[in-house]
């Protein structure tokens, strides 16, 4: 809800001056209430509210409880706001080399030397394999189904949230994918993925969305790093993980750090997805073709200013995209 000040220039006609404007921006943007923005966008956008659909079951991750999952969305939203306030670019959300835990959250992550209860921020080394939004456990959490990794669930993610697009439906006669049998060698999801390929109806969707997921087989259900899966039946050694893949336009990679590495080396693509998530939020409509120009007038002014994310909102705000909703 605006406050008098705001509501005071709106009935004068003083907010149409976009230097009032911005200096109302700054204003706001220090109030208290913007820490709303910081917690409810994130949620929106990266499907925050999915956490918890499916409570991870106990028997397999006996540490899960719900101090835990509040620290997983916590990491997320803190991060968001850290990046907002300190103005970094948007390509912290694709890779970076700090996150922001509590000491429940640093015990799942193994980060030690926590020196305050409160989220703070913690730098990564190389052995924490993680960076960016794609390895925090609320975004690998959501997209698993309590008892197992979902790669297919983490690759549409991905396709919606960061390439800001939907895949169709899978065909209604597809089968699911079966428990591994007491009596056959231990097989990861990503083998019995494999099949997708031979499959007609399936091979085009899957060649685009499986190497978005299977790019983080090394994270469990809980957001856990490991080198090995976890194969509840079948006979034998618990197979290793594999991580790589290929994407469509022929680029390789080894595993999550080599996948962070491609997104942040293009900015671009998700600088349009997170200005298109942005608006939806904020106008409370979906984007259209009308939109074009001015969501395309804004990138433009991102990229300039190197993805920046509070110059970025700025020009959100003073564009007129916003001001003529």
């Amino acid at each position: 809800m605006p406050d008098d000040e705001l509501f005071s220039l709106a009935k004068a006609g003083k907010l149409r001056d976009k230097a009032v404007l911005k200096q109302q921006f700054d204003r706001m943007l220090h109030d208290p209430r913007a820490e709303k923005f910081s917690s409810e966008f994130p949620r929106q956008w990266l499907q925050l509210h999915k956490l918890g659909m499916f409570p991870p079951d106990k028997t397999l991750y006996p540490d899960y409880d719900s101090h835990l999952e509040r620290s997983m969305q916590g990491e997320t939203t803190a991060f968001f706001a850290e990046v907002l306030n300190q103005n970094l670019s948007l390509s912290e959300f694709l890779d970076s080399d700090w996150t922001m835990v509590n000491p429940r959250l640093a015990m799942h992550y193994a980060i030690s030397d926590i020196e305050k209860d409160e989220f703070q921020r913690v730098s990564l080394d190389e052995e924490d394999h993680r960076g960016g939004l794609l390895t925090q456990a609320a975004i690998l959490s959501l997209t698993s189904d309590g008892t197992r990794h979902r790669p297919v669930h983490r690759g549409v993610w991905v396709m919606e949230s960061i390439f800001g697009k939907s895949p169709p439906p899978p065909p209604a006669n597809v089968d699911p994918i079966e428990p591994n049998p007491v009596d056959s060698p231990k097989a990861t999801i990503r083998m019995k993925l494999e099949a997708h390929k031979h499959d007609a109806n399936c091979a085009a969707c899957h060649r685009k969305i499986d190497p978005l997921g299977l790019a983080f087989d090394n994270f469990d259900a809980i957001g856990r790093w490991r080198t090995e899966e976890i194969v509840q039946k079948g006979t034998g050694a618990n197979p290793k993980v594999d991580a790589s893949g290929v994407l469509p336009d022929g680029r390789t990679f080894a595993g999550p750090k080599e996948f962070r590495q491609l997104l942040s080396s293009n900015v671009d693509q998700f600088n349009d997805t997170f200005i298109k998530k942005l608006a939806t939020y904020t106008l409370r409509r979906t984007m259209t073709v009308d939109d074009r120009e001015d969501l395309e007038a804004i990138a433009a002014e991102s990229q300039a200013s190197d993805y920046r994310v509070r110059d970025l909102l700025e020009t959100f705000v003073l564009s007129d995209l916003f001001q003529k909703r």
